[in-house]
């Protein structure tokens, strides 16, 4: 039978054993290449056929072969084994087909299988030789590999042929592992085959090395060799890219610890193994189940099983061949490890390949070579230094190496925490007998306490400092190739590090509270974190910069290492380590943002790391302030928190000197060497270093003094005494000098950003607040998907690149905030000053140390602080930088002197009256965040605007002003802007005005000062009076008086040359309030400059020249705002009149005058500063009243202006001495003045830009002015101005139907004072008393008959007398009650003897001029202006009565004269009368025409209720007014109204300010509410033609003892719309002091300096001068010609305070009526309300007048109006 036919014969249905025949295997079915002819089936052969048939000669058939073996399963008995040796040679010859070879040993394996009877050496070696020389072929290999463990029996009977059986099952191996890895498998299963052979193969190995005769026959090399196959295999396996499809093929296989999962499946390990005899090839494992199994994990567990079954028997030399191919594999399936815990593998999971690789590692460490192993692992720990050796294999043998020790030290970690819990268990449960009551104790967690696979001799400090050696090395290595790719391997090596050193910070977490880090420990661990942060610092970005670690989210860092270096950098700095971690992040600054190192000198302080209690605080100092990365730019958070950590423990430190000083000696040279770097001058914040050095000159001054009192009694001079701290104080001065220069400092002087920028990784957190502190329960499972991310990455330096370098260009957008509070405020809270400014801080606080606390009572502390201030006045002027200028001005300018001219600092009180910002509003000054950004304007162009006042725009509106804030940051340090006050636009986007063109506007100066300011210095004891310091010395010369004058003179120097608008617009914001303290500038040296600052003022202000040296301009200013500015210094200027010759007073007035062409807001202060120049400059004023008066009534077009002009000229004309050489024209000026804002007013449809309550009480002053300047004219010369009024009252009212009621109020009281000054309503004399007397005559009507007759708008009555010959005329009008006792001379006259004689009239005609004496004050100036000779019409003061010139007595000390019963105003004059006056009062004026008088009589019936309403109406308005007495001390409203007296200032400005009148039997003065009976006897009134004022005086009134919370008081005070206020508490006096509803306007009245002072002090010089406020109410406009405050004369004080209590109370009965100008009342007059009644009488019970012609027009009435042309 040929090859071909047996080929044919069915193979498919073979029958076969099913224990022992073979698996139909894929690569087995292939045709066969021998036969392929179809043979004809035939009847099977027998056993002796088919050998006979497969023995030589015969061809060999495949068929028959297979036959053979099927046959010989069942073949009883079996043949010798000579009979099928020809067979066997035929068929597994080395030529035959493999078919063929495949089919004879499948013969010999089922026949060996069966053979029961033994072979000898000789047979075995023959059968052997059919196996030698063969390789593993795919088709052959299973069935040769069968017949050979058949024939060895399992490996068992191996006697001769132990060395060439180890190598044929090497090669073998070798062949069934190329086909494994060969990659040309058909499919899984096809591959799960191959990997079974492999298997199989290394089982039986090892099965044949486990015989102990095989074993003990071979030898060490061929063991060694074997080991060395299968350290061969493994190391190819491991360069067999990972199965997982989620891997990079391109990369080198990942390391499993970078990752949150392994690479590929974990490998089943511990799978049920039989005795080799009873396993057969189909038994191992299913075909049906394909493996996934990657190439390493086959080869290393059988590299491991074949170790663990040879490690006894191989020699210590072979540890350096076996542990780096274990050290490489625990590399390749290191995975993830969970937090260190003596729980970790309770639960007994399934064992990893990596828990394989570690356990034989135990085992090798733990047996007795464990220190070769050690010095094995030592040598692989470190990098290489041989250059041959194949750098990729050495890495991943060097992170195996690193992951063993890691493994090795958790170990250890593990046992120690298992003893302690043990210990801890144990020592809480002890019974009362002392026996343990946990003896039960699980087993893991013994055998975890006392491991058996503990390292001998090795603990874990000892594996520490072999880690931290270790990365030292690799920190240092720098391989000569592939640079790139091996930063990633040794990043690698690091994270294994890294997390090592996690480990151990673990364990240290899980610690009682209380145990630490013993020394040891803490130097290994301190060492290796250093070591490990030291291999950030080469790494940079793209563009250069150093990389940034994310501390606050260490998750965010690019690589695996980064993320776990960041984490254990954000450690809690409590660990206790040798270096500090603080220390070790200063190493590694520049790779931290601002944020995280800014933490760091808080937690250093809170550790005490800083102070004296760390023997190294000193080196940790002179380490910090020497490190320049912390001092960078970009760093302010860090530099601010490095310096109040300085000043904490500076502070800390004072009373312990030795300490203090050296730690001072460190700041100076910080200091000195800073001041040698002038480009860091701008972006460097060091104020508490130069602080300190400003301290410290005080503590050794002090201590110098101290120490040389007990050396030597007789001290030495303060030169000699603190020379040695003369370096100290120049460096300061010098730094505070140079600065930078101008054009340099006017930017940059501000850090404008909250954060300074730093590279860093910008976070993906949407949280905004991260602790950089990490859990202590933390586990390195927890890094989750952004590991996955970067296990890939193909290098370091590409994957930071593409991070970074895309970010280089932008910084770190928002800084992590701590958990932990910083020890000082953010950067947002203080400002960033130039170095300059700061040595001008220091230079501060050394004087105010030395000035404002116990030191200034030393003589050598007072010639020290005298020094400074100089030094700081120098500055003023020298220094180069305006922010260092600008600090000294701060300070200076904030500088105060009490009464007793003792120098305080004002802190709180500094701004009381508001004035500072008034003058800050009108440059732009307050912040207004809603305009950041637009310009600012000047007055010309907001006046240009339209709307001129939108509730008065440059005058101080009430608004509350908190408390400057310390610890924070400025407001907007952007240019103040002033709000458009334009209606037609305030858009944002409007653009601004374009500057000027000129040189001097190209660059802006930053703009360095806000109101509110935030001062760049801590005052120090701030309003309290220094004890040693003075401002002057009325005395002698004393070495405590500061040089005041040179500082002035400063202050001169910055007003005449200064070319900065910061520092002058300062000085003329700050100097008007300074000025106000007029104890500071005593004597006569600051006397000679207080003149010379005037006289350049006014030279300045009249030439225009003041200002001009201003190199830039803000946007929207001109030299005109700084002229607006200091108009307010020249007002203050005017209380100094004293020092001024009288032609620099003249020039005071003329200036003024000047200002009012200037802008509305100067304007007001002029017209202010002139209405104080009108008492303190009266001669002065006088000589220029024409030409001022010229200029109102130029400016009065402008209707903002109106209520200050037409005050001022209210005030000006209640002062006689003003106005009494005035002419004709300027009279009619002034009524012109008064009379245009009623045109204004009265037009139709002219919308008022001011308020309605404004608008109302401006038309009532234009009238008042209209009644006070026409009752200055001399009464001959009144009836010339009527014409004029006239027209201009009846132009007011063009337009109109009729003239309104206060024009016809006016005309009526016009006609009463044209021709006569007769008051406005009659007296009772003793003339009508006699003659209005009927006593002798029987009815008490004293008249017999009456009539009344309504003539125009009086009601004239005329009665006859019971009195023969008398009658009695009376005329009510609007304005006044006139009343004439007329006797009839046509009656005969009658004597006595005759009937009805005449008794009367002879004696009545002697009496009529007689009256009883009234005393008045002869010093009384008060009423001079109102007092006239008829004779010469002069002012008078009538100092004598009428009978005989009798003085009267002299006027008690605290009362001064009293007016009793009938008020002395009737007789306070001379009246004339010109016979118009009768006449006019008769006549129908204003009625045109005349009427019969029947049909204009009134019915008797009707006039009583018509005459009661009249007579209840005042015929002149009244007003009340508070006044209280705050005496020194006192806050509260019940204190405030118990009082029952005051100073003698006090006691003067009541008398001067009205007349002491008795109110019991009171019937011409109003009395305000009073009643003797419950308010007391007495009270304080004035009054004149126009009205009349009572003073409700709290000291006056009665304190009841049942009146305990001053009911009765307050029940009149309170209830007044205004209060005067005596002040001396030395408080400001708030404006709600006094709970009221009616809280409306407070007139204070103060010292102009504060200080301590006895409620009846009477010194001249502290009474000399007081401050005048206002308060006002909010939402109330400034009404009063004072402003903010002024400064007048105690001598003046009454006659200003009157007239403002007055204009005052009218304002606030309009605002009160109109409720807080909220409605559109009109406000009513007394004239006014008597107009109504008679009108409405008229209109109601009188026939309608019938007259003439109509007439067109309010004009038209000019004719009978002018009623000068008829009477």
């Amino acid at each position: 039978m040929s090859r071909q036919q047996d080929a044919d014969i069915n193979p498919r249905f073979r029958q076969r054993s099913n224990t022992t025949g073979f698996a139909p295997f894929a690569w087995r079915r292939k045709a066969d290449t021998i036969s392929t002819t179809v043979q004809p089936q035939t009847q099977s052969l027998t056993f002796d056929a088919l050998v006979e048939a497969l023995a030589p000669p015969a061809v060999p058939s495949l068929t028959h072969a297979r036959s053979l073996a099927t046959l010989m399963i069942s073949q009883s008995p079996l043949p010798r084994p000579s009979v099928l040796n020809p067979v066997w040679a035929a068929l597994c010859s080395h030529d035959s087909p493999p078919s063929l070879q495949a089919a004879g040993y499948e013969i010999m394996a089922s026949f060996w299988e069966r053979f029961d009877g033994h072979l000898g050496t000789a047979d075995i070696l023959q059968y052997f030789s059919l196996f030698l020389h063969t390789v593993w072929v795919a088709d052959v290999g299973e069935p040769r590999f069968r017949a050979l463990r058949a024939l060895t029996r399992g490996g068992t009977e191996v006697v001769g042929i132990e060395t060439p059986l180890l190598v044929l099952l090497r090669t073998w191996m070798e062949g069934a592992f190329d086909a494994y890895m060969s990659g040309d498998a058909a499919d899984s299963t096809d591959r799960a085959e191959r990997e079974r052979h492999v298997e199989l193969l290394a089982t039986f190995l090892s099965s044949v090395l486990e015989q102990p005769e095989s074993a003990a026959r071979v030898s060490e090399g061929d063991l060694a060799s074997v080991l060395q196959c299968y350290a061969g295999l493994l190391g190819r396996a491991l360069t067999v890219p990972p199965l997982s499809p989620a891997a990079d093929p391109a990369s080198s296989p990942p390391l499993a610890a970078h990752t949150d999962q392994p690479i590929g499946p974990k490998p089943t390990i511990g799978v049920h193994r039989r005795h080799p005899s009873s396993i057969s090839i189909r038994s191992i494992s299913s075909p049906n189940l394909p493996s996934r199994k990657h190439p390493a994990e086959l080869m290393v567990i059988i590299y491991l099983d074949h170790l663990n079954s040879q490690l006894k028997a191989l020699a210590p030399k072979f540890l350096a061949l076996i542990l780096p191919v274990l050290l490489r594999a625990q590399a390749f399936f290191a995975s993830p490890l969970p937090r260190v815990s003596i729980l970790t593998g309770r639960t007994h999971p399934p064992a990893s390949l990596e828990d394989r690789i570690q356990k034989s590692l135990n085992v090798l460490f733990s047996g007795p070579y464990g220190s070769s192993c050690m010095a094995i692992l030592k040598r692989h720990l470190l990098p290489p230094t041989d250059a041959g050796r194949d750098l990729h294999i050495v890495k991943i043998i060097a992170l195996g190496a690193h992951r063993t020790l890691r493994n090795t030290i958790r170990q250890g970690l593990c046992t120690k925490m298992a003893r302690a819990y043990i210990c801890r268990l144990t020592s809480v449960s002890y019974t009362t007998s002392a026996a343990p009551g946990h003896k039960d104790l699980e087993k893991d967690l013994m055998e975890r306490a006392w491991s058996k696979d503990d390292i001998s001799g090795w603990d874990h400090t000892r594996l520490g400092r072999l880690l931290c050696k270790s990365v030292e090395a690799w920190v240092k290595f720098t391989p000569a190739d592939n640079v790139e790719d091996y930063d990633l391997e040794k990043d690698k090596i690091m994270d294994e590090a890294a997390c090592t050193m996690r480990d151990i910070f673990q364990e240290f977490d899980e610690r009682e509270d209380g145990i630490d880090m013993d020394d040891e420990e803490a130097s290994v661990a301190g060492a290796t974190l250093r070591q490990l942060a030291s291999f950030v610092r080469p790494i940079k970005t793209m563009d250069g910069a150093p990389l940034i670690l994310p501390l606050g989210q260490p998750a965010d860092a690019p690589t695996p290492f980064l993320r776990t270096l960041s984490s254990l950098l954000a450690r809690d700095h409590s660990t206790y380590m040798i270096p500090l971690l603080s220390t070790t992040l200063f190493f590694i600054a520049d790779h931290l943002t601002d944020a995280d190192t800014a933490k760091l000198p808080s937690m250093m302080f809170e550790q005490h790391d800083l102070s004296p209690a760390s023997p190294d605080w000193l080196k940790s100092w002179e380490d910090i302030l020497s490190n320049p990365t912390l001092f960078a730019p970009t760093r302010a958070l860090t530099r601010l928190e490095i310096m109040r950590a300085l000043r904490s423990v500076y502070d800390s430190l004072k009373d312990m000197h030795s300490y203090r000083r050296s730690l001072a000696d460190l700041v100076f040279k910080f200091c000195r060497l800073q001041a040698e770097n002038p480009q860091e001058d701008l972006i460097f914040d060091s104020s508490v270093a130069w602080r300190i050095l400003g301290d410290e000159v005080v503590l050794r001054a002090v201590e110098a003094h101290t120490a040389s009192a007990l050396v030597a009694p007789s001290a030495p001079d303060a030169p000699t005494l603190f020379a040695p701290l003369q370096e100290w104080i120049n460096l300061l001065t010098a730094v505070a000098v140079e600065g930078v220069q101008e054009d340099d400092d006017d930017t940059g002087c501000v850090n404008t950003s909250d954060t300074p920028a730093s590279p860093a990784f910008s976070s993906n957190s949407a949280s905004a607040v991260v602790t950089p502190m990490l859990s202590r329960k933390q586990s390195e499972h927890r890094a989750g998907n952004a590991r996955d991310r970067d296990s890939t990455m193909p290098s370091v330096m590409s994957i930071l690149s593409s991070l970074a370098g895309s970010r280089s260009q932008s910084q770190h957008s928002q800084e992590h905030e701590s958990a932990r509070a910083p020890l000082v405020a953010s950067p947002a809270s203080e400002p960033m000053l130039p170095r300059a400014a700061v040595a001008v801080v220091s230079l501060v606080s050394i004087f105010s140390q030395l000035a404002f606390t116990p030191h200034a009572l030393l003589q050598h502390n007072v010639v020290l602080a005298g020094q400074i201030f100089d030094t700081l006045v120098q500055l003023i002027g020298e220094a180069k930088s305006a922010r260092a200028r600008l600090t000294v001005l701060q300070f200076t300018m904030r500088i105060r002197a009490d009464r007793d001219h003792r120098l305080y600092f004002v802190d709180a009180h500094h701004d009381a009256d508001g004035n500072i910002m008034t003058l800050a509003s009108l440059i732009g000054r307050i912040p207004e965040p809603s305009l950041c950004g637009q310009p600012q304007q000047s007055e010309d162009e907001r006046n240009s605007s339209g709307d001129l006042n939108n509730d008065d725009p440059y005058v101080r509106k009430p608004q509350p002003r908190g408390t400057q804030e310390r610890d924070g940051r400025r407001a907007s340090r952007g240019r103040g802007i002033r709000p458009n006050q334009s209606g037609g636009s305030r858009s944002r986007s409007r653009a601004p005005p374009a500057p000027s063109p000129g040189a001097n506007q190209a660059k802006l100066r930053e703009t360095l000062w806000q109101v509110p300011e935030s001062l760049p210095f801590t005052s120090i004891d701030p309003d309290n009076p220094s004890e040693g310091i003075f401002s002057y010395d009325p005395i002698a010369e004393s070495i405590g008086v500061l040089r005041v004058d040179s500082y002035l003179s400063a202050i001169l120097d910055v007003v005449e040359k200064e070319r900065n608008w910061e520092i002058l617009s300062y000085v003329l914001c700050h100097l008007p309030v300074q000025l106000a303290n007029k104890h500071l500038f005593c004597g006569p040296k600051c006397r000679e400059v207080i003149a010379r600052l005037l006289t350049s003022l006014c030279s300045g202000l009249a030439s225009g020249e003041l200002a001009c040296s201003i190199d830039r301009w803000p946007l929207g200013l001109k030299p005109r705002d700084a002229h607006g500015l200091a108009f307010h210094t020249l007002t203050v200027l005017v209380s100094y009149r004293r020092h001024f010759d009288v032609p620099l007073r003249h020039a005071i007035v003329d200036v003024l005058r000047e200002g009012l062409d200037s802008q509305p807001a100067t304007i007001v202060c002029c017209l202010q500063a002139l209405t104080l120049c009108a008492f303190e400059l009266l001669s002065s004023l006088k000589r220029s009243l024409p030409s001022i008066l010229e200029k109102l009534s130029q400016i009065m077009s402008n209707p903002d202006m109106a209520v200050h002009i037409l005050s001022f000229l209210s005030i000006v004309g209640s002062i006689r001495a003003l106005h009494a050489n005035l002419r004709e024209e300027d009279f009619k000026m002034v009524f012109g003045v008064a009379l245009q804002y009623l045109q204004h007013h009265n037009r139709p449809g002219a919308m008022p830009t001011i308020s309605w309550a404004m608008s109302q009480h401006v038309r009532m002053i234009s009238f008042y002015v209209v009644y006070v300047w026409f009752l200055a004219v001399k009464l001959p010369h009144r009836p010339r101005h009527i014409p004029y009024i006239t027209r201009q009252l009846l132009l007011a009212n063009e337009g109109k139907d009729d003239i309104d009621e206060p024009t016809e109020v006016c005309f009526d009281w016009l006609a009463r004072y044209t021709y006569a000054s007769a008051d406005s309503r009659p007296a009772h004399s003793t003339l009508s008393e006699i003659v209005m007397n009927p006593s002798n005559l029987t009815s008490p009507d004293p008249a017999v008959s009456e009539k009344t007759w309504l003539m125009g708008n009086s009601v004239v009555t005329i009665r006859s007398l019971a009195r023969l010959g008398w009658i009695e005329v009376l005329s009510r009008r609007p304005s006044g009650f006139t009343r004439f006792l007329c006797k009839l001379e046509n009656i005969p006259s009658v004597g006595p003897g005759d009937v009805d004689p005449d008794m009367v009239s002879v004696p009545a005609g002697m009496m009529m001029e007689r009256d009883i004496p009234r005393s008045e004050r002869p010093d009384a100036v008060v009423d001079q202006s109102l007092e006239t000779d008829p004779r010469n019409d002069t002012i008078k003061t009538v100092a004598v009565g009428d009978d005989g010139g009798i003085a009267p007595p002299v006027p008690d000390p605290i009362t001064g004269y009293v007016w009793s019963k009938s008020a002395p105003s009737q007789r306070r004059k001379y009246v004339a009368v010109d016979p118009a006056f009768f006449a006019l009062q008769l006549s129908p004026y204003p009625d045109r025409t005349n009427q019969p008088a029947s049909q204009r009589m009134v019915d008797p019936a009707l006039l009583p209720p018509l005459f009661r309403s009249l007579d209840q109406i005042p015929v002149i308005d009244t007003h009340k007014v508070g006044i209280m007495y705050v005496a020194p001390g006192q806050t509260h409203e019940l204190d405030i109204l118990r009082n029952t007296h005051g100073s003698p200032a006090y006691t003067r400005f009541l008398e001067g300010i009205g007349r002491l009148i008795n109110l019991r039997g009171q019937v011409d003065v109003y009395a305000g509410g009073l009643s003797p009976d419950e308010d007391g006897e007495y009270a304080y009134a004035w009054w004149d033609d126009i009205g009349q004022v009572l003073y409700h005086t709290a000291t006056m009134m009665p304190s009841k003892p049942d009146d305990e919370y001053c009911v009765d008081k307050k029940r009149h005070i309170g209830n007044d719309y205004v209060r005067i206020v005596w002040n001396d508490s030395g408080f400001p006096y708030r404006f709600d002091t006094l709970a009221t509803q009616f809280q409306f306007v407070n007139i204070v009245i103060e010292p102009h300096s504060l200080g301590a002072i006895a409620a009846f002090s009477n010194n001249i010089h502290e009474n000399e001068y007081f401050k005048v406020t206002i308060q006002r109410a909010p939402g109330m406009s400034d009404f009063t010609p004072v402003g903010g405050f002024k400064l007048i004369s105690a001598e003046q004080l009454p006659l200003l305070v009157r007239q403002l209590s007055l204009l005052a109370d009218c304002f606030a009965s309009v605002f009160e009526r109109t409720e807080r100008d909220t409605k559109e009342v009109e406000a009513i007059t007394n004239w006014r309300a008597r107009l109504q009644k008679i009108m409405t009488f008229k209109r109601e019970k009188m026939p309608p007048l019938q007259t003439g012609g109509e007439i067109e027009g309010v004009i038209g009435q000019e004719s009978y109006r002018n009623f000068t042309a008829t009477f």
